[in-house]
C-alpha cells in the first residue's frame, strides 16, 4: 500500500478514536517502565543485607552487610556514626560497585561482665570503691560495680564481699571479694639516720601490735622503700617503711693549689662530709684549669634526698715547668725465670707529684733467657714535664741446685709442722702457708716444676704451675706421696697436685678461687661438682690419671 492510501486511511478515522489508541499505547509503555523499575529495585536489595546484628565489641565492616563479602564496600558519609561498645541500633549507608544500600545496624550485648575479686588491705578508716577490689574485668561494654552491702571501714579484720558488676545493656553479675582493715599504716615515712622503727610506730590505733620482718635489721642509711610485715591478733598485715632524707648535708671546704691543666674532681675541695645518707659533690661552674692565679670554686653537695649545700673553696693554679725526679730506679739482677720487681724502692719526686705519671717499658727483658737487657721508666707531669731513665736488667743463668732447692723447703717444714702431727695435718698446714705467702699473679715460670717451687718459695708470687710446684716440692721434702694433676684446654691451663695419705688419691689445690674455697683432700665427686658450677675449671682427662676416691 502506497504512502499516500496509508496517510489517507488514517485520515478517515474519526478523533475520538484516534485518542484511545494513544492513551492504550502510554499505559502500556508506563506498565513496561514500572515492571522494570520494581525489578531493577528488587535486584538491588537482595544484593545487601537489611539488618546486620553483632554483639558488642565484634568489629563490624561494610562488607559484612554486602552478600557477596565485597571487600572494595564502604561505609558512606551518609551513615550514622555508631560504635560498636555501646548497644543501639544504627542506620548505615553502604555502597558496593555502583549501588548504594541503606541498612540498619544493630549493637546488642547479652553477656554478663566478669571480673576477679581480690582480697585488699587498707589502713583502718581508709576507704575505697568497688574497683579496688576487683581485676581483670572483661565486658564488651562499660562496667559498673557496687558493692552488695556497704562493708564497715571501721571495724578492724577480715570482711568478706559482694560486689555487683552491671554492663551497659544491663546484664549483672556478682563477684566475692575481701577487705582486710588494718591497725597499721600502709607507709611509714621514717627520717634518714634515725634507729629503726618498732612496731608500734606503725600503728593507728591503740592495739598490741607485733612484726614478722626483723625490724631492727632494716636498713635507714639509704633513701628506700621496704616492705614489712606486722602482725595483730596472729594476722599478717603488710606496710612499708618509707625512709626519706630531709636534712641538707653539711661539708667542710678545703683550699686546693696545683698547676694548671690538672686534673680535679669537686671531691678534691671537700675535707669532710656529714649526712645520714650518701652524698654526691660537682662542680656547680667547672673551674677555669689553665688561668694562673687564685679563683673561687663552688662546690655543690647533694644528698640522696635532693637536699643541696653549696661550699666555696679557693684554687690557686701555678704553671709547672720543672720536670719529675725518678728517685731508687736502679739495675736488677735476677736468675733465670725469676720475675722483676722494676718499683721496688722506687719514688717520684716532683712540684706537684699527685699529678704525676710513671711508665716502664719492659718489653725489650726476657726473664727467661740468660742476658742483659734495658728496661725504660718515663716520668711524666700533666704540664708535659718527662723525665726518661734507662736501667740495666741482668739476667743470670740458673744455679741454684738440688740442694739448696731441698734446703729452702726444709726451712719452710720446720717452721710450719709442729710434733705429732698426722698427715692430714701436715697437708693442710703446706695449704695453709702455700695461699698465705704466695701472691698470684698472671704469669710466671714453666721451665720446669724446680724453677716454678723456687719462684714460690723465694719471690712468693706466681700463678696456679707455681702453686702446685711449691707444693709438689714441700710434699716431697715432708714424705708425702703426691702426683701433678692438670688439663689443657683451648679455655685454658690449670695445674693442682694428687695426693695419697694411705687410703687413696685425693684432689689438693692450694690456687686462690674467687669462691674462698679450700680444695684439701677433696674427692673426685666434690672437685667435679665445683668445677661444673664454675665454668670447667678442673675438668681432666679421667684416663689419663690414676682412679681419685
Amino acid at each position: 500500500m502506497s504512502q499516500a492510501v496509508k496517510e489517507k486511511k488514517s485520515a478517515a478515522l474519526p478523533p475520538e478514536k484516534r485518542r484511545g489508541r494513544g492513551k492504550k499505547l502510554l499505559l502500556a509503555v508506563c506498565a513496561l517502565l514500572l515492571a522494570a523499575a520494581v525489578g531493577g529495585v528488587f535486584a538491588v536489595n537482595s544484593l545487601a543485607y537489611r539488618v546486620c546484628r553483632v554483639e558488642a565489641g565484634v568489629p563490624v565492616l561494610a562488607s559484612d552487610f554486602i552478600k557477596s563479602g565485597d571487600p572494595e564496600a564502604f561505609f558512606t558519609e551518609k551513615s550514622q556514626t555508631f560504635d560498636v561498645q555501646i548497644p543501639g541500633e544504627y542506620r548505615v549507608q553502604v555502597k558496593s560497585g555502583f549501588f548504594t544500600h541503606w541498612a540498619r545496624l544493630i549493637v546488642e550485648d547479652t553477656t554478663p561482665p566478669e571480673a576477679q575479686g581480690e582480697t585488699l588491705t587498707l589502713p583502718l578508716g581508709e576507704r575505697c570503691g568497688p574497683e579496688a577490689l576487683l581485676s581483670d574485668i572483661k565486658d564488651a561494654t562499660q562496667v559498673t560495680a557496687a558493692f552488695v552491702q556497704e562493708p564497715d571501714f571501721g571495724r578492724l579484720g577480715l570482711q568478706a564481699l559482694e560486689i555487683r558488676l552491671t554492663d551497659q545493656a544491663g546484664n549483672q553479675s556478682t563477684v566475692s571479694a575481701a577487705l582486710k582493715l588494718s591497725p597499721f599504716t600502709g607507709e611509714l615515712v621514717w627520717e634518714a639516720g634515725s634507729p629503726p622503727p618498732a612496731a608500734e610506730d606503725f600503728l593507728i590505733t591503740d592495739v598490741p601490735a607485733g612484726a614478722e620482718t626483723a625490724l631492727r635489721a632494716l636498713k635507714t642509711n639509704h633513701v628506700s622503700r621496704q616492705p614489712v610485715t606486722l602482725t595483730y591478733e596472729g594476722e599478717g598485715y603488710p606496710s612499708l617503711l618509707s625512709v626519706a632524707d630531709t636534712v641538707p648535708p653539711k661539708g667542710e671546704p678545703q683550699n686546693v693549689s696545683t698547676c694548671t691543666h690538672a686534673p680535679l674532681t669537686a671531691e678534691r675541695f671537700v675535707r669532710s662530709v656529714e649526712d645520714a645518707t650518701d652524698v654526691e659533690a660537682s662542680f656547680l661552674t667547672e673551674p677555669d684549669l689553665t688561668r694562673t692565679g687564685e679563683q673561687t670554686v663552688s662546690v655543690l653537695l647533694r644528698d640522696e634526698g635532693g637536699n643541696e649545700t653549696v661550699l666555696q673553696a679557693s684554687l690557686t693554679l701555678a704553671e709547672d715547668t720543672t720536670p719529675p725526679v725518678i728517685q731508687g730506679a736502679r739495675d736488677l739482677e735476677i736468675m733465670e725465670g725469676e720475675t722483676v720487681s722494676y718499683r721496688s724502692g722506687l719514688r717520684l719526686e716532683d712540684d706537684f707529684p699527685e699529678e704525676v705519671s710513671l711508665e716502664i717499658d719492659s718489653s725489650g727483658v726476657d726473664t727467661g733467657k740468660a742476658g742483659r737487657y734495658q728496661a725504660v721508666y718515663t716520668a711524666e707531669d700533666v704540664s708535659g714535664n718527662a723525665t726518661v731513665k734507662t736501667v740495666t736488667v741482668t739476667v743470670e743463668p740458673w744455679t741454684i741446685s738440688e740442694e739448696e732447692l731441698n734446703r729452702m723447703a726444709d726451712q719452710v717444714l720446720e717452721q710450719i709442722f709442729t710434733e705429732n702431727m698426722d698427715g692430714l695435718q701436715k697437708v693442710t698446714a703446706i695449704y695453709d702457708y702455700i695461699v698465705s705467702s704466695v701472691r698470684w699473679i698472671e704469669n710466671s715460670e714453666k721451665n720446669g716444676w724446680a724453677k716454678a717451687a723456687y719462684e714460690g718459695l723465694h719471690n712468693h708470687a706466681g700463678d696456679c704451675y707455681v702453686y702446685a710446684s711449691t707444693a709438689k716440692l714441700l710434699f716431697n721434702r715432708a714424705g708425702i706421696t703426691n702426683m701433678d694433676i692438670g688439663k689443657s684446654t683451648a679455655s685454658g691451663t690449670h695445674y693442682w697436685n694428687l695426693v695419697d695419705l694411705g687410703d687413696g688419691w685425693y684432689h689438693f689445690d692450694a690456687t686462690p678461687h674467687m669462691e674462698a674455697v679450700r680444695i684439701i683432700m677433696w674427692t673426685d665427686q666434690q672437685l667435679m661438682t665445683f668445677s661444673a658450677s664454675n665454668y670447667n675449671t678442673h675438668d681432666y682427662d679421667h684416663s689419663q690419671y690414676p682412679k681419685v676416691n
